[in-house]
């Protein structure tokens, strides 16, 4: 059996990269509808969708906008925007996206892939490969790593 609990104590160091910050100015810029270098609330939310796949609460809006609103700035500007993006891409839980895979794939709930929920995982994304590949690798994984998991179907 494969568990979903595999190595989920263990914390990674997260590092920001040229490519990050770029991504992070072109979101700004494209959300900056009135040009003037700051973001309103409304384009600050949408960055952060257009970032990170989800629309912030009010509160987590208050918080970031907090700074930029008591110096009495119209807006977020530009490097607190890069700064608060990259605390949050550092602070973001590195394997939240390979749970929602597992759990998209662990139809029963149990908490672990058998190898028929293993074969039914690989038919949605690797129809192509022979059963016997996928029983393979099934050894290969159930007692390893989740990560390793999501790497076998991401490389097929």
């Amino acid at each position: 059996m494969f568990s979903r609990f595999t190595d989920f104590n263990k914390k990674h160091n997260t590092t920001i990269t040229d490519v990050d910050k770029r991504k992070f100015t072109e979101v700004f810029e494209q959300c900056d509808e009135d040009k003037n270098g700051y973001l309103n609330r409304e384009d600050l939310k949408v960055a952060v969708v257009m970032l990170f796949g989800y629309k912030p609460s009010k509160a987590e809006t208050n918080a970031m906008m907090a700074s930029s609103i008591q110096a009495g700035l119209p807006g977020l500007p530009l490097e607190r925007f890069l700064n608060l993006m990259t605390s949050k891409l550092i602070a973001q839980d590195e394997y939240e996206k390979s749970r929602q895979v597992f759990t998209a794939f662990d139809v029963s709930c149990r908490g672990f892939l058998t190898l028929e929920d293993f074969k039914r995982a690989f038919a949605c994304v690797a129809s192509h490969l022979p059963g016997q590949t996928v029983q393979e690798t099934f050894r290969l994984v159930q007692y390893a790593p989740l990560w390793l998991f999501f790497y076998c179907i991401s490389t097929v």
